[in-house]
């Protein structure tokens, strides 16, 4: 483990000095970042290998923060970072007796992500497929602890892998835990779907029934319901507290994120605050439970709970961030989700969603999809893109897949912070939706 031998009492001790009033939250942010890279076989041969390390002096203040972040583990940066942050010139009295993590190991083994590829165009083979077809390949791995005047939370690991495949019509990017042959079949099966769909035409503009498979169900709910419920986010149209009780969806419609559930290589028991990660209800029969909150704006309501915060790296501060949604299933089986929806469109995958805070517009993209005859999905069709408000659309989900899957839902980029998230969700059926 990178942070073992830390003197952890001695940076609690010195986070204590810049700490004035009660409410100031003061912290210590210690990470190490790992990226493994495969380049697509066109560009120069042999693995890429990048890391850092470093660490970041938090200090909030009502609603100022200050920070200071360094790209060293060493002594020195970190009382530095301390006075900068703190604002004041004279040396700290309390010196650390160790601040140098463990080394680095030697550069890691990588067959699963050297195979991988391989793995990819066996499975398109399998598929009666031959296209050009560009892969990159990345494994992601991250180790952070959080320090605090009187909290030093354990350390966690995430490890995941990343993948981007390039082909004449398409772009197709995909989040993974594990690689491996059935996440191979899945990267080849979207790839021949947008295959089939490459000349499609676009669906004229209209009003009727969609089915979202699992991947777009999870990408529906990340930009509708996890970003709508962000604290940060509540708080552009007024106070966050204002949100809990509202119905902003179905009835039926339950939706939790919960750190501690997700798949073993990114489940987290603390966040990026060291604050104890919470099974959170966002929404409990589509009403508003409990908005994503971090240790800030808890502070400053008796109502949200802290447990979201999420850094992107060490040099910004956190934020109030899902990390795994879910979705409890339903108990309607694939076929009777289409059967209720004909005539309207089967769309399995998401590019990206758009939401605006302030009006609650929502757009939901999608780069091909299939329209629904005799309860099967029939001929394909274009890009297309879903609009509404968030609560219309929550509100016309009238069905429930009775399977739900791992969906790495995306990156979510916010306030120049990208971060992985994933979600475990089934398919949904929408009413009345505007697709043009």
């Amino acid at each position: 483990m990178p942070f073992t031998d830390l003197d952890a009492p001695g940076i609690a001790r010195a986070l204590a000095q810049i700490v004035e009033r009660p409410e100031d939250v003061a912290d210590v942010f210690l990470e190490r970042r790992e990226e493994l890279e495969l380049p697509p076989e066109d560009a120069a041969p042999g693995v890429r290998l990048r890391r850092e390390e470093g660490l970041a002096v938090r200090l909030t203040r009502g609603r100022k923060t200050w920070l200071a972040s360094t790209d060293r583990l060493v002594a020195k940066d970190f009382q530095d970072a301390l006075r900068r942050v703190a604002r004041a010139q004279p040396r700290l009295g309390y010196p650390l007796k160790q601040l140098q993590p463990s080394p680095w190991p030697e550069p890691p083994a990588a067959e699963e992500v050297l195979s991988f590829p391989a793995a990819v165009r066996r499975a398109l083979r399998r598929r009666q497929a031959r296209f050009r077809c560009r892969l990159v390949v990345r494994r992601h791995r991250r180790w952070l602890q959080v320090i605090g005047p009187r909290l030093a939370s354990p350390v966690e690991r995430e490890a995941f892998y990343s993948v981007v495949a390039e082909t004449p019509w398409t772009r197709h990017g995909v989040l993974l835990t594990r690689l491996d042959d059935e996440a191979a079949d899945g990267v080849a099966r979207r790839l021949v779907r947008a295959y089939h769909c490459r000349d499609a035409t676009p669906p004229e503009p209209w009003r009727g029934p969609c089915v979202l498979g699992p991947s777009a169900a999870a990408v529906l709910l990340h930009e509708a319901v996890a970003h709508a419920l962000e604290a940060d986010t509540l708080a552009a149209g007024g106070h966050p507290e204002a949100a809990v009780g509202v119905a902003l969806g179905a009835a039926g419609l339950d939706v939790v994120d919960d750190p501690t559930s997700a798949p073993d290589a990114v489940r987290r028991t603390v966040d990026d605050e060291g604050m104890p990660a919470l099974r959170r209800h966002l929404l409990r029969g589509g009403v508003v439970e409990q908005p994503l909150c971090d240790a800030v704006w808890a502070r400053s309501s008796e109502v949200l709970a802290a447990g979201a915060g999420r850094r992107s790296d060490r040099h910004r501060p956190p934020a109030p961030r899902s990390t795994h949604l879910e979705l409890a299933p339903g108990e309607l089986a694939r076929e009777e989700l289409l059967a209720g929806a004909g005539g309207g469109l089967y769309l399995p995958v998401a590019e990206r969603g758009h939401l605006d805070p302030l009006s609650g517009r929502f757009v939901l993209r999608f780069p091909y999809g299939r329209r629904i005859r005799n309860q099967t999905a029939g001929e394909p069709v274009g890009p297309a893109a879903m609009h509404g408000r968030v609560a219309e659309l929550l509100q016309a989900i009238t069905g429930i897949g009775s399977e739900a899957r791992l969906a790495g839902a995306g990156w979510c980029a916010k306030g120049g912070m990208t971060l992985p998230v994933w979600a475990t969700v089934p398919a949904l059926r929408l009413e009345g939706v505007e697709v043009r």
